[in-house]
């Protein structure tokens, strides 16, 4: 076979492989939507209304947001391949609103009523029915800043155009759970990036990596809705409204399954974990071996 035929057919697998992780991402994204949503709804329906019903209701909205969930995911693409980090916004704002239909349809709320966005240590709500919006305050951002500013200096242009937090670090950053350094990580609600010719990549393709771990965070939030039930039954009325009004419990559901995973994110089955396969393969927008 010759070298220009073995180039071609390599090229066609990797299109296919390609496309195989595209579909992958996308029925991920809208599974997880639509499933999270679907049991949520369940969890908090109205004991007239039945299960099954309040499941294929909250199944069809939480997809869409799912879907949504996914489109603000490829817009985190344009910051890598643009090299400009002002396209984190446009990605947020587009995840954010995937999340909140997601978010409304587990809680069983009408349609499109209730809408969040997280930026820095605050997290925002707003309802259509009161017309009001609410900003309270994100424990894990607080704690995550602070073991965020251990390992770098606080960059605050780039956190006001991504609306993240975000510190930087002249030198690849040694950590407890790596064997060797790295580029960037995100420690919940807080990104840390190395910036210099060491890193091997640049600023926004680092960047483009870790707003996917922002988003995979925002998404497991949707569980409190899951805790609804118990938190209505909590007795003491100075929580709740500790709870309701000023903090929102930002439970890292996430951790749990990502360390699981972990053990595979070494050596050449790096991306056998999901979440750091996911993140590869939004911000490349190309196959991702695994």
């Amino acid at each position: 076979m010759s070298r220009i035929a073995t180039i071609a057919l390599l090229l066609l697998f990797l299109n296919a492989s390609a496309q195989h992780q595209e579909r992958t991402v996308l029925a991920y994204n809208v599974a997880f939507g639509g499933f999270s949503a679907g049991i949520g709804s369940v969890i908090n329906k109205p004991k007239e209304v039945n299960w099954k019903k309040a499941f294929v209701r909250g199944f069809w909205q939480g997809s869409i947001g799912g879907l949504i969930n996914y489109s603000g995911k490829k817009v985190v693409y344009l910051v890598n391949k643009n090299q400009q980090d002002v396209y984190a916004w446009p990605a947020k704002l587009l995840h954010a609103a995937g999340y909140s239909i997601i978010e409304n349809a587990a809680a069983y709320a009408p349609l499109l009523q209730n809408w969040t966005i997280d930026a820095g240590l605050l997290r925002f709500d707003f309802s259509s029915a009161t017309k009001k919006i609410k900003a309270r305050l994100l424990p894990e951002a607080l704690v995550a800043t602070i073991i965020a500013a251990n390992y770098g200096k606080f960059d605050a242009g780039t956190s006001l155009r991504t609306g993240e937090i975000i510190f930087k670090n002249n030198n690849l950053l040694n950590l407890p759970t790596l064997s060797e350094g790295t580029s960037g990580v995100t420690f919940g609600r807080a990104i840390v990036y190395a910036y210099g010719p060491q890193s091997g990549y640049t600023k926004d393709r680092i960047l483009s990596h870790e707003l996917i771990h922002r988003f995979q965070y925002n998404e497991y939030q949707v569980f409190n809705t899951w805790l609804q039930p118990f938190y209505k039954k909590t007795n003491s009325t100075t929580l709740k409204k500790i709870f309701s009004r000023y903090v929102y419990a930002d439970i890292p559901f996430l951790f749990l399954p990502y360390y699981t995973l972990y053990r595979v994110r070494l050596g050449q089955h790096y991306y056998r974990n999901f979440y750091e396969f996911e993140a590869e393969r939004f911000s490349t927008n190309s196959y991702v071996p695994r």
